[in-house]
């Protein structure tokens, strides 16, 4: 590998951007010293705080960061402005555009006529509980219930949160507007149901219309050798970046990554038996004690392979984990495999894009994925 300055800049920097001058001055990025994916990443995050029809003069050393930012500008439908090598740096001028034209949105206008959510009205809502209810049936005495129910909304309590995403994913096809979802403490939903008409036009989901409008990019986290997490993380936060929608499904040992630390206080405890504990205490935790799948020697490898990515200031999993956090990338944990490992709730780390689910949470999102990878 070519030879690194030993006074290279920071990792991860604030771009600079150009406040002044008139409106068709474009916002300065510079991303020199810093190496993939943190360039690209660094871009989209920009790109969407401008807007579309922004433009953005990027600079950057990172051998990658040519195929990388087509690609990106590719998959995003930017334009490429200009593209001028300056010995060793790379120096482009793109134009931020949207993911689709806005007329684009005019093909789903006689399904949302057909199945349009009804004004709210002045009373409350009315309320389902599925509380003990199992879960292969919970859906089945939801629709029954629904039958009954009368008015534009509706609430809805379960005792189980994985229930979330199978209720998310029956709101879309039955075309009911999902108005909030806490999933603190078991399930309480609120709907704005849609009102069946006779109109002769295919019913389209609007609870999840963007979602599926976007490519979706589905990865299956099985196992926690430090290697195979980083390239799990990298696909995930490559493919949000250029504007794909990434769930991370973590089941059995992937599920090591999402512990946290310590306890989180803000979860209730729950009851292990003596196996699970014992089962759990000899796992590492957390993301920086995964070890290698290869070459460990008890730590002496990883700290090798931490050191060498210190020196080419590369992004480690804490980095990351950081970075798919803020793409919106979905981390969601296998509910089979936590009961089965002895993972609770409390083990895990408080993140904002931490979700809980089953297998039918993974399979539904792997069916309308244009990637769907194992890691």
């Amino acid at each position: 590998p070519p030879p690194v300055a030993s006074k290279a800049p920071p990792a991860v920097r604030t771009p600079s951007s150009s406040s002044s001058g008139p409106a068709a001055t474009p916002t300065e990025l510079d991303f020199r010293g810093q190496r993939c994916p943190e360039p690209i990443l660094g871009l989209a995050r920009r790109a969407r705080a401008l807007g579309p029809g922004a433009e953005l003069e990027v600079v950057a050393d990172d051998p990658a960061f040519a195929l990388d930012l087509e690609s990106w500008c590719r998959s995003s439908n930017a334009t490429v402005i200009s593209l001028e090598p300056e010995g060793s740096v790379l120096r482009a001028r793109i134009r931020v555009a949207g993911r689709a034209p806005e007329g684009t949105t005019t093909a789903r206008l006689p399904a949302e006529e057909a199945r349009a959510p009804v004004p709210a009205e002045a009373t409350g809502p009315a309320t389902i509980s599925l509380y003990g209810v199992p879960a292969a049936r919970r859906l089945e005495q939801l629709e029954a219930s629904l039958q009954t129910v009368e008015g534009s909304q509706l609430r809805v309590l379960a005792d189980d949160p994985a229930f979330g995403l199978e209720l998310v994913q029956w709101a879309a096809a039955a075309g009911h507007r999902l108005l909030g979802l806490d999933a603190r403490d078991g399930i309480s939903a609120e709907l704005e149901l849609a009102r069946v008409t006779t109109a002769l036009a295919p019913v389209q989901s609007q609870a999840l219309a963007p979602a599926l409008d976007e490519p979706q990019c589905t990865l299956l986290v099985l196992h926690n050798d430090r290697e195979a997490l980083l390239a799990a993380l990298l696909v995930a936060v490559g493919a949000a970046a250029q504007g794909m929608g990434v769930m991370m499904f973590f089941t059995f040992w992937g599920l090591n990554l999402l512990r946290g630390d310590g306890p989180n206080p803000s979860v209730p405890a729950e009851k292990v038996s003596w196996a699970q504990r014992m089962f759990k205490w000899m796992m590492p935790r957390g993301p920086r004690r995964q070890k290698l799948g290869k070459l460990d020697m008890g730590g002496i490898g990883r700290t090798m392979l931490g050191s060498i990515m210190k020196r080419y200031e590369l992004m480690d999993i804490p980095e990351l984990m950081a970075a798919a956090e803020e793409q919106g990338v979905r981390f969601v944990a296998c509910t089979m495999s936590m009961q089965v490992m002895g993972i609770t709730k409390r083990d895990l780390a408080a993140r904002d894009n931490l979700e809980f689910g089953g297998v039918a949470a993974f399979v539904e999102s792997a069916s309308r994925s244009r990637v769907s990878l194992t890691f």
